[in-house]
């Protein structure tokens, strides 16, 4: 006769609609036969989902209030689960937000202002223009400015969408990963009952007082069999209502647990199995608690634990030592004598039981509070002791409750006490990709940590995550920990010997979309600061390539790379040379992005290539005039004017010092340098410019005779920032060097920077006494310290 189908409901993970505003919940419907013996067997199983749309959300609504209506409208959701649909509404109340709100225009374009117009702090964009500027050159640069925004505008959009769905669909594939693992724990849980099941007859609830009463037999084995009828009721949900409703049964399990545990494996293998078996649902976790199961079961896992170590010291025999003679016994190179067999036998009981407690207390830890509770018993010290161990699945379900504890940092540092690196090198790589997966993610999660970085390195990761990389599964977390790596400089040079800068530009020049991988263009941005892997990527024609890929693309993400490699000295920057006009073509395009124009300007300000023409350059582009609309203060953002000020100052040579007078960039920067005295970075840079422009007669007679620089450049030796008083310092030997009128004045200058205490002292003394003790040079501890010979003279 066949059994009776029935169709049951299984719900699962709730989630954000990855467009709309909606919540989407899954679930899966599963076809149960029921035999005439009560057995249960799952014929089909369908995963589904439930679109719960929510278009009237705005920033007025009540989010509690509508979370709790959709509770209880919604069956497939539990009552318990109204916190996380709370929370899920607030993230899209945030979107639909974002959403409404009209995106700040990121054109990197200034205000159109005549190029010859000196720097003013009070310009405005209907500013008029000098007599002598050009109309022309100013219409069209205000056309290009409504067009780059436009165009900036939709880009941005762009990259945003595609940002957005790139990290739904890393979410997509997260999640698949997560059912996977669940599925997979789940059958495993599954086969241990089935072991269990074979040592027992059939159960029936009808039948349910005499296995309780068997609970209260003296004998052992009649023990272990009732509390083994009585897990198998368990394993099904349907059985829960009437198991659930029985006063003592459960309190009864409990105490045998505590009191007999330590007596029977099996014992507390089926008793453990029963408290699993509700701990998969969240509501009756409160119900395990009560009766302390959680503490019993830590308990457990640390007996069976020094047991083991027990054995270790005693025997010298490991489980792994086992597992190997078991593995070289199924292929027939030994044979187990009786011994190994028990001992063999002993070790897989001992798997299965750690196995059930680790997982009902990794159901259990869904509660931050318990999970809390479970750090102070040294859950962690326990399943890092589990990675000892060859079990495959007991491997995986240790190395995935150590990565949802590894986000504390005081976990994180007790696995660092434990070794957690060395340990999980040792599958790095393993032939299982589910364990491979769940090792890697977890020293993903511990790669934060640069300690811990170090101990990767130490024990290999470079090469072994390398020869992982083109691999389509393990890519996106294998170039995650690559990254986190190459953020250490100390470490980049490794990169060098290994074949990962030629796999990484093969993935470069093959990706559509480096949105899409993250992780690939932070690895690259990293490596390529680092001038031996510059030169390796570059090796061939590969940077010919690299370039005109970047060219063909207009990819801002791709021309970080590019821009890293226009830094580098020597052989590589010279490369770029044939490259200098088409950027330069690029960079005036009316159609460029706020960020790409950052990465050319940016790759631009780096290449000073001596033998380059770059007259020729600045007069068939008309450079100098384009650079000075971007150069007034407060027209563009901080980060372009910097690369701006830098460019001005590689265009700077002999030829081209006679046009940068004309344009006025260089009083230009000059204003800026009192603009932005308080910020070194750029101090510094319009500090290199002057030094530029001190070298050549036109700009540095602009600069002595119309600006104040001199004594800007005095007061910048009193600097905080050591590289700033060196160029500092630099400029002034190049005046002294050039002018004999000034040089006297520098050294004046010089004295009274140095020694402005002493000279405040002696020109106002508070009293003879104090005075004379200066002048003795007794008192102050100031006397005249940079002024040398001038301190002499004084």
């Amino acid at each position: 006769m066949a059994g009776e189908v029935k169709k049951k409901i299984k719900p699962g993970a709730i989630e954000l609609h990855p467009e709309e505003l909606a919540i989407v919940v899954q679930y899966e419907v599963q076809e149960v036969s029921t035999g005439a013996d009560g057995a249960q067997t799952i014929l089909n199983r369908e995963q589904t989902s439930k679109k719960i749309s929510v278009k009237s959300l705005n920033d007025k609504t009540n989010i509690p209030i509508l979370a709790k209506e959709i509770v209880d409208k919604c069956k497939l959701i539990h009552p318990s689960k109204v916190g996380q649909v709370e929370q899920l509404l607030y993230d899209l109340q945030q979107r639909a937000s974002s959403n409404n709100a009209s995106p700040p225009s990121p054109s990197p374009v200034p205000t159109p202002v005549a190029a010859a117009t000196p720097a003013s702090d009070n310009f405005t964009p209907d500013s008029t223009p000098s007599a002598n500027s050009n109309a022309s050159s100013n219409g069209q640069s205000g056309k290009s400015s409504s067009s780059r925004s436009s165009r900036s505008s939709n880009t941005s959009k762009a990259a945003a969408a595609a940002q957005a769905t790139a990290k739904v669909a890393r979410a997509e594939q997260e999640a698949a990963e997560r059912l996977e693992l669940q599925q997979r724990r789940q059958m495993q849980a599954s086969q241990i009952f089935k072991v269990q099941q074979r040592l027992y007859e059939n159960a029936f609830l009808d039948n349910l007082d005499e296995y309780v009463e068997g609970l209260y037999e003296e004998e052992m084995p009649k023990k272990v069999r009732a509390t083994g009828m009585i897990s198998q009721l368990f394993r099904n949900t349907e059985n829960f209502e009437t198991l659930l409703r029985h006063e003592t049964l459960l309190g009864t399990l409990a105490r045998m647990l505590r009191e007999d545990g330590k007596r029977s494996i099996d014992l507390c293998t089926n008793i453990i199995s029963v408290f699993f078996s509700i701990s998969n649902f969240t509501q009756f976790h409160g119900l395990i608690m009560a009766n302390q199961i959680g503490a019993l079961t830590m308990d457990l896992v640390d007996l069976e634990i020094k047991r083991t170590e027990h054995r270790v010291m005693e025997e010298g025999i490991s489980p792994a030592m086992v597992a190997q003679k078991a593995l070289e016994a199924s292929q027939g190179q030994v044979q187990l004598g009786e011994r190994e067999k028990k001992l063999l036998a002993l070790i897989q009981k001992q798997d299965r039981l750690l196995y059930i407690c680790l997982y009902m207390l990794l159901n259990l830890a869904e509660d931050v509070e318990v999970e809390r509770k479970m750090k102070k018993k040294n859950v962690v010290v326990y399943l890092v002791k589990m990675l000892d161990r060859s079990n495959v699945e007991l491997l995986i379900l240790a190395t995935t409750f150590l990565k949802k504890l590894s986000i504390y940092k005081e976990n994180k540092e007790k696995m660092a006490e434990c070794s957690i690196v060395e340990k999980l090198m040792k599958f790095v790589p393993v032939l299982n990709d589910v364990l491979l997966m769940s090792v890697l993610r977890l020293l993903h999660n511990l790669s934060f940590d640069s300690t811990l970085r170090d101990e990767m390195v130490k024990f290999g990761i470079i090469p072994k995550a390398v020869d992982m990389m083109t691999a389509p599964r393990f890519q996106p977390v294998v170039l995650g920990l690559l990254y986190h790596v190459s953020m250490e400089d100390r470490f980049k040079t490794f990169f060098t010997f290994s074949d990962c800068v030629p796999k990484m530009y093969d993935m470069l020049m093959r990706v559509q979309d480096l949105r899409q991988t993250p992780e690939l263009i932070a690895l690259a941005v990293n490596l390529t600061q680092h001038p031996r892997n510059a030169e390796v990527l570059c090796e061939g024609d590969r940077f010919d390539r690299l370039v005109r890929r970047a060219f063909q693309t207009c990819d801002e993400l791709l021309f970080k790379v590019v821009r890293n490699l226009s830094q580098q000295e020597g052989g590589v920057k010279r490369r770029f040379g044939p490259y200098v006009e088409q950027l330069v073509t690029l960079l005036k395009a009316p159609d460029i992005t706020a960020e790409l124009f950052v990465e050319v300007l940016g790759t631009l300000a780096n290449l000073y290539i001596p033998e380059f023409d770059y007259m020729g350059l600045v007069m068939k582009h008309n450079l100098l005039n384009f650079l000075a609309t971007y150069a007034q203060p407060g027209a563009v953002d901080d980060d372009i004017l910097l690369e701006v000020i830098m460019f001005v100052g590689v265009l700077c040579n002999e030829g081209t010092a006679l046009p940068l007078v004309e344009s006025r960039l260089v009083n230009t920067l000059f204003v800026l340098m009192g603009e932005k005295k308080e910020d070194d970075e750029f101090v510094l840079q319009i500090a290199f410019s002057f030094h530029k422009f001190l070298l050549y007669e036109e700009t540095r007679h602009a600069l002595l005779h119309y600006t104040q620089v001199v004594y800007y450049l005095v007061d910048l030796l009193q600097d905080k920032n050591r590289e700033v008083r060196k160029v500092a310092d630099q400029c002034l030997d190049i005046i002294m060097d050039t002018d004999e009128e000034w040089a006297i004045r520098i050294r004046n200058l010089k004295f009274e920077s140095f020694n402005q205490e002493w000279l405040e002292i002696a020109s106002h003394p508070q009293d003879g006494g104090s005075s004379n003790a200066v002048l003795n040079g007794n008192g102050g501890g100031g006397g005249m310290g940079g002024g040398g010979g001038g301190g002499g003279g004084g």
